[in-house]
């Protein structure tokens, strides 16, 4: 498992889930600031062991089989410090033991709960 973390989160929370042996790749030091949303969601598409944390509500729209997603709904208001605290113990514990599904909500209290993803055009 790897993590890929958007742009809409600080680089201190990758050199930490480095530093603690995770593999992690954040969209601005690789090159890709600016990558439209699209352009993920594809890349997620193609690469399984890719996981994907970011605050960016658009990818609540993502489809069965199209890789997975956290999505942190801890505050901007909270100190750098503490988002850093919360994100990376719930990686942590993600990447220990990861739960069933694609899509989650990283919860202000650090839990990670997941969704549950109907296909858009469901068989008759």
């Amino acid at each position: 498992m790897r993590f890929l973390l958007d742009e809409n989160l600080p680089l201190q929370l990758h050199r930490r889930l480095v530093g603690a042996g995770l593999e992690s790749e954040h969209i601005i030091t690789s090159g890709q600031r600016g990558l439209p949303d699209a352009a993920i969601k594809d890349r997620l598409a193609v690469d399984g062991d890719l996981v994907l944390l970011t605050q960016d509500t658009e990818f609540e729209g993502i489809e069965v089989g199209f890789g997975t997603v956290i999505i942190s709904r801890v505050p901007q208001g909270l100190p750098v410090r503490r988002r850093v605290e919360i994100w990376f113990e719930a990686l942590s514990g993600f990447a220990a033991d990861p739960p069933p599904g694609q899509l989650f909500d990283l919860l202000p209290n650090g839990q990670i709960v997941g969704w549950e993803i109907r296909p858009l055009n469901p068989p008759d």
